[in-house]
């Protein structure tokens, strides 16, 4: 009897490991699950999209084999034996030097923070706080460096990302997101066994301000700008739908958390929370998005950043009052315990996790 591999999503290792997607139609876009056993892809139509909100096909393994009993015995499924337990390898850390040597105000989306917060200032105390708070760097090219930093100090990857200095919308079509730790192993800087484990953008701070109440966003650009407005939460990003994992969320135990899905995540996320909710989390879900959204937004999957930008740009940041209905009841006892709970719940509509 054979030795049973469990079948795993291809690793990126450049865009010829990307492949057409058989349901948007993107060429490089489609990670194949490939076979345990021969390392080959199982079907080219057994994967999943990167592009979580504007396709989301994602085609598992075991559907695959339900759907094609004959595909199955050809891979040996029924053979198959358990897999051996592997020996669990270390989490692949990146000097933080190179953190330091990074540090940079020169990134086009620092330069659209500017435009939000004091008047364009690079010596505003609000872009000083952010940078600091989270490392921001920046490439030779003007992309920002959003380093992963874990609640130890580890510095798992960095993401790095473009945008448009003057709307704050990424720059899709120049070479996409890069990593640096994928940079890094191209330069030999890293070894090609570099084994990244990725955290929340933001971890670190967790530490740094363990009395502090967890709101927890998508992206990285949300988590920036909600701090830049509401700076007494703790602004973490899972760095997408798909990365809202339980491990990642574990080193949150015995935290308040409050999520902010983006339009299109709601239902997602608000079924998630209670997963969160069970490793030991009080979670409030805001359905300030799901409530307040118009047709418009829905279209452009705007999430906590655009809603905030949209204030900002007026010059002026609107409290937003709902009900909260029996949730006020539940949250109480949490706002005894932490009063400035209490100031969140004002300004954005929230709710409980049942």
């Amino acid at each position: 009897m054979n030795n049973y591999n469990q079948p795993y999503l291809e690793k990126y290792t450049g865009r010829a490991s990307r492949h057409k997607c058989p349901k948007c139609g993107d060429p490089h876009s489609f990670a194949y699950y490939l076979d345990g056993n021969t390392g080959q892809p199982i079907n080219k139509t057994v994967g999943r999209c990167n592009h979580e909100s504007g396709c989301g096909y994602h085609h598992t393994p075991k559907q695959f084999f339900i759907d094609n009993p004959v595909e199955k015995e050809r891979h040996n499924i029924t053979t198959m034996q358990p897999p051996t337990p592997k020996l669990q390898r270390e989490i692949g850390c990146i000097p933080f030097s190179y953190v330091e040597k990074s540090a940079s105000y020169n990134s086009s989306f620092v330069l659209f923070l500017c435009g939000l917060f004091d008047r364009f200032s690079l010596e505003s105390p609000t872009i000083e706080r952010l940078m600091q708070d989270y490392a921001l760097g920046a490439t030779k090219d003007g992309g920002i460096i959003y380093w992963q930093i874990d609640i130890k100090g580890r510095v798992r990857t960095g993401k790095v990302m473009r945008y448009n200095p003057e709307t704050g919308h990424r720059i899709k079509d120049a070479g996409g997101i890069n990593w640096i730790h994928s940079i890094m192993k191209k330069h030999e800087l890293l070894p090609d066994d570099y084994n990244l484990v990725q955290c929340l953008f933001g971890e670190h701070l967790l530490k740094m301000y363990p009395d502090k109440v967890v709101a927890l966003v998508e992206s990285e650009k949300s988590a920036l700008i909600a701090s830049g407005v509401y700076p007494e939460y703790i602004w973490l990003a899972t760095g997408g739908k798909s990365q809202l994992s339980i491990d990642k969320l574990k080193v949150l135990k015995g935290r308040t958390v409050i999520m902010f899905p983006d339009v299109d995540g709601y239902e997602y996320w608000k079924n998630k929370a209670k997963d969160v909710e069970a490793i030991g989390c009080k979670v409030v879900v805001s359905d300030l998005l799901e409530n307040n959204a118009t047709d418009e937004d829905r279209a452009n999957k705007i999430d906590l950043a655009d809603w905030l930008v949209r204030y900002l740009s007026d010059g002026t940041v609107t409290e937003l009052r709902n009900e909260l209905s029996e949730a006020e009841k539940i949250l109480q006892e949490m706002i005894d315990k932490n009063p400035a709970l209490q100031v969140l719940i004002d300004t954005f509509n929230l709710e409980l996790v049942a």
